[in-house]
């Protein structure tokens, strides 16, 4: 099996701390890449052609929300898994993950929420 990679997109380190370690102790040779902001993931995604799986927050500091980021993620990674990963729970944030056929999970983050997604890819 080959290497998998994730970038993780969230202004909260615990955050991406507590889906780094999630994610490393299930699938411990996954390469994980973190981003404070989706602005600031737009910039490394040139450097990283292969990405398997995108977890971004909503609401996030910078120009881009992690909804704005799809478009480009869903045109140059078609294949990825994308998941929404967000304390917003409106349901126009709902609403709006799922009309562009991404996954959404509720923060906080557990283990239960993010292994079945992990298992898909």
């Amino acid at each position: 099996m080959s290497q998998k990679k994730a970038l993780i997109v969230d202004d909260s380190t615990v955050t991406r701390l507590m889906i780094r370690k999630i994610i490393s102790e299930e699938y411990p040779n996954w390469e994980i890449l973190e981003a404070e902001s989706a602005d600031k993931a737009k910039s490394i995604l040139p450097d990283h052609p292969d990405i398997d799986l995108f977890s971004l927050d909503q609401n996030m500091p910078g120009t881009l929300s992690g909804l704005d980021l799809v478009e480009n993620l869903k045109s140059n990674y078609p294949k990825s898994k994308i998941v929404l990963i967000t304390a917003n729970i409106q349901d126009a944030i709902k609403n709006k993950a799922k009309d562009l056929g991404i996954l959404f999970i509720e923060k906080p983050i557990t283990r239960d929420k993010l292994i079945p997604l992990l298992e898909t890819i």
